[in-house]
């Protein structure tokens, strides 16, 4: 796994740190007086890449930026406390909580509801959901995408025998579309318009902008928060900075993330565009609506228990987000 580390410890402030985290145990092993945090950076999920591309600095830490080749080992390391923090959406600390894990959240995107799209061929004649009656649909069905076929069924008053969900993830989606295997494929950001530039017979359709939030969230390990919570209060301040000037300044973030992504200038400042602005406080509002979400995701059984979601997203950090 590629692993690149930035040292940004600063003497000065670095003893400080680690007396207001000391009774939480914030002090690195070495006992050097320097909290050590790993971050785990996506292919543009989120704000992550741009935390590594900027070079998030952040006096008293020292962060180690490192990637995972799936999900399922990403998991497994955030349980263990291997590593701290990761991007998430905001379904995965649900289904995880409901299968005992104990992983927090401690910040979450404004609503990314531009960022899912159904891809269809262009000489497909299909032009909205309600086209699709009949046919079979490519989405990886346990995430986001699984969600939004499932409101796109109610809204347009079909039902999973009239629209056939596949589930497919990737290349392997896109191909069964360009092979006609299926007549749609749901996919996101950054995948969505990379697609639809390199692919000029493929089209989005009508009627899928706002029927899910995709939010994008700052998880981190019960360790992590146990142990490192001043650390992290600290990284997620200059983070939350961070992402709100990529929502104001979209090509400027593309430009920063281009040398370390295999995706266009144009992809890359379309996906900051509609990344939602910045992260957004944990308030009582958004744990109402979390919550609902949480008690929809088991209604349509994509989770087996109820879950509350004050346990999962934590408010700690409102007050370090940036004002106006």
């Amino acid at each position: 796994m590629p692993i690149s580390t930035r040292r940004i410890a600063l003497a000065a402030t670095a003893a400080a740190l680690a007396l207001a985290g000391c009774a939480g145990g914030n002090a690195s092993a070495d006992g050097g007086g320097t909290v050590e945090i790993t971050l785990v950076t996506t292919d543009l999920y989120g704000y992550t890449p741009l935390f590594e591309a900027k070079n998030l600095q952040v006096p008293g830490v020292e962060i180690t930026y490192r990637k995972f080749a799936n999900s399922a080992e990403l998991n497994s390391a955030m349980e263990a406390g291997q590593v701290d923090i990761s991007d998430t959406g905001d379904i995965g600390p649900i289904t995880a909580a409901a299968s005992g894990s104990r992983q927090k959240v401690i910040g979450c995107t404004q609503p990314n509801n531009q960022n899912i799209k159904y891809v269809v061929r262009r000489d497909s004649g299909i032009s909205s959901f309600a086209d699709l009656a009949g046919k079979r649909v490519g989405m990886p069905i346990r995430s986001n995408h699984g969600l939004l076929y499932q409101r796109l069924l109610k809204k347009n008053n079909l039902t999973d025998k009239d629209v056939k969900a596949v589930d497919l993830l990737g290349a392997d989606g896109i191909n069964a579309l360009l092979k006609g295997d299926i007549a749609a494929y749901s996919v996101n950001s950054p995948s969505a318009p990379d697609i639809l530039e390199r692919h000029p017979d493929l089209v989005e359709i009508d009627g899928i902008a706002g029927v899910v939030n995709n939010l994008y969230c700052l998880r981190v390990s019960p360790q992590a928060y146990e142990k490192k919570h001043e650390a992290l209060r600290a990284i997620f301040k200059s983070a939350s900075a961070l992402g709100l000037w990529a929502s104001q300044h979209p090509d400027e973030a593309a430009e920063a993330v281009k040398p370390r992504s295999d995706y266009s200038l144009t992809t890359l400042s379309t996906t900051f565009t509609i990344s939602g602005a910045g992260y957004q406080p944990i308030d009582d509002a958004f744990l109402t609506k979390q919550q609902a979400f949480a008690d929809e995701l088991q209604r349509i059984k994509f989770i087996e228990r109820p879950v509350d979601v004050r346990k999962i997203f934590l408010s700690d950090f409102n007050d370090v987000l940036p004002q106006g």
